[in-house]
C-alpha cells in the first residue's frame, strides 16, 4: 500500500495558525491531532494577546477570520492595583509588561481554536497518535501512528505541545524544568461575584495582593460581548465537544473575573496529596492558608467556582538547544514551552508560524532551499523563543522564588 503524501505534515493542534497561513499561500498541509476535544485545564483560561501574537494572525488568517477575531475578543482590566493582605492600596509603579502587550485585549484559548479551526475541516484530522518519525535517503520524511498509518512529507512540523513526540525523537537529551513553583488558580462569574458582594476593587482591575508575609494573589477578568458571538455562528459559542464536562470552566460565553497564586513545592502540601484533590478541597487548602486576609478577599477565594480550580506543577523547557537542520522542525511549546509568567507563551508561539509560513512561501514559490528556509526559521524561533523562556524564568523567580538554581538559566 502507498503512503499519503503531503507537502507539509503539522503534527498536534499548535500548528492550527500555521496550517491557515500556508493554506492561505496555497502550500499543500494537514494537521494530525490526537485528541478529537481539547480539554485540558489550561484550555479553559483567556490568553493575553500581544502585538507579535496579533500580527502573525493578521498576516496568516484570511481576512474574515481575522476580523472575527478582533471582533471576539474579551476585555480586560486597563489599570492596575497593588493591595496588601488587609486590602490597603501600596504604592507600587510599573507593570512589568513589554510595550508589545495590548493590556485591554483579552482572548478565549476557546474561542481562538474555534477560529483556528475554521476551514480546516479537509486539513485537520484527529484520531492520530504521533510515533515516531522515518527520514527517507530522497530528504523526505515518514510519519507514523498508532492507528498504523503512516503520511510521507517534505516536512514535518512538531507542534504537539509541551510532551512533545516529535521533540523527543530530535532531541532525546532536552529535558524540560521542574521550577519547583506550584500554582493554583480559580474562576468566578461575574455575576456570581456580584451576587456574593465581590469587591470591584477585585473585580475592576489587574489586581495584585502582595501580603506582608505570604504569596501573592493576583486578580483579573475576562468581559465577553454575547452579542458578538451571535454575529459568528459556533465561533465564540458554547463549544460542542465540552458539552459533558460539568462545571463552569470550559464556558465560553460568560464574564469573569480569575485568580492565580503560586507557591514552593511542599508549602501548601506534598505534590502527591494536592494532585489528587478536587477543587473544593484546594480551595479548602488555599482557604486555610490565607483565612486571616481581609474578608473581602477571602470571600472571592470562597465563593470560586471549585470545576476551575486545579493544581499545576510549573515546568519549563530547557533554552539554547541547537540541533542540525533537515526535514523535522519544531513550533511552539514542543521546543520553549516557559512558564506563565509575562504571557508569553502562546504569543510566542503564534510568533513561530510568523516567521515559519513567509520562509515555507519563498521555498515554494521563490526558489529558495527548502534547507535554507527552515535554517533561516529555526535561528530566529530560538533567538525569540529561547529569550522569551528565559524572560518568564526571571519572571517567575522574582515572584515566586522558588528553583533558585534555575538562576544561572534565567540570566539575561
Amino acid at each position: 500500500m502507498s503512503i499519503p503524501f503531503v507537502d507539509i505534515a503539522i503534527i498536534g493542534g499548535g500548528g492550527l495558525a500555521l496550517a491557515q497561513g500556508l493554506k492561505k499561500n496555497g502550500i499543500d498541509t494537514a494537521v494530525f491531532e490526537r485528541d478529537p476535544v481539547r480539554a485540558d485545564y489550561v484550555q479553559g483560561f483567556r490568553m493575553r494577546i500581544r502585538q507579535r501574537g496579533i500580527d502573525a494572525l493578521q498576516a496568516n488568517l484570511p481576512a474574515h477570520l481575522y476580523a472575527i477575531f478582533l471582533d471576539t475578543l474579551g476585555l480586560a482590566p486597563i489599570e492596575n492595583l497593588t493591595l496588601d493582605e488587609q486590602s490597603n492600596r501600596l504604592d507600587e509603579t510599573g507593570t512589568g509588561e513589554p510595550e508589545d502587550t495590548h493590556i485591554e485585549k483579552s482572548v478565549s484559548r476557546i474561542t481562538l481554536r474555534q477560529i483556528l479551526l475554521s476551514g480546516l475541516d479537509d486539513i485537520f484530522q484527529t484520531g492520530k497518535h504521533f510515533q515516531r518519525y522515518e527520514l527517507q535517503p530522497d530528504g523526505t520524511v515518514i510519519a507514523h501512528f498508532a492507528d498504523g498509518s503512516s503520511v510521507r512529507a517534505n516536512l514535518l512540523v512538531g507542534a504537539d505541545g509541551t510532551g512533545s513526540a516529535v521533540r523527543r525523537q530530535l532531541l532525546p537529551d532536552l529535558t524540560s524544568i521542574d521550577t519547583g513553583v506550584r500554582r493554583l488558580a480559580g474562576k468566578i462569574t461575574l455575576q456570581d461575584a456580584e451576587r456574593h458582594g465581590i469587591s470591584p476593587l477585585l473585580t475592576d482591575f489587574n489586581t495584585h495582593i502582595r501580603p506582608r508575609d505570604g504569596r501573592t494573589l493576583m486578580i483579573t477578568s475576562h468581559r465577553v460581548d454575547p452579542t458578538a458571538y451571535a454575529r459568528h455562528g459556533l465561533i465564540g459559542g458554547e463549544d460542542p465537544s465540552h458539552r459533558n464536562i460539568s462545571g463552569f470552566h470550559f464556558n465560553n460565553t460568560t464574564s469573569y473575573a480569575w485568580w492565580n497564586t503560586a507557591y514552593d513545592t511542599n508549602e501548601l502540601g506534598p505534590d502527591e496529596v494536592l494532585e489528587n484533590l478536587d477543587g473544593a478541597e484546594l480551595l479548602a487548602v488555599l482557604l486555610a492558608r490565607i483565612g486571616h486576609w481581609d474578608e473581602r478577599i477571602v470571600r472571592l477565594i470562597r465563593h470560586t467556582d471549585p470545576s476551575t480550580v486545579a493544581f499545576l506543577k510549573v515546568k519549563s523547557s530547557t533554552p539554547g538547544a541547537v540541533w542540525q537542520t533537515g526535514p523535522v522542525t519544531l513550533l511552539g511549546d514542543s521546543i520553549h514551552a516557559m512558564t506563565y509568567f509575562r504571557a508569553l507563551g502562546g504569543n510566542t508561539a503564534l510568533y513561530d508560524t510568523g516567521l515559519l509560513v513567509p520562509e515555507l512561501v519563498a521555498a515554494r514559490h521563490h526558489g529558495k532551499l527548502q534547507d535554507a528556509a527552515v535554517r533561516d526559521y529555526e535561528n530566529a524561533m530560538r533567538d525569540h523563543g529561547y529569550e522569551a523562556v528565559r524572560s518568564s524564568l526571571s519572571a517567575m523567580l522574582r515572584n515566586v522564588g522558588a528553583g533558585r538554581p534555575l538562576s544561572t538559566v534565567a540570566a539575561p
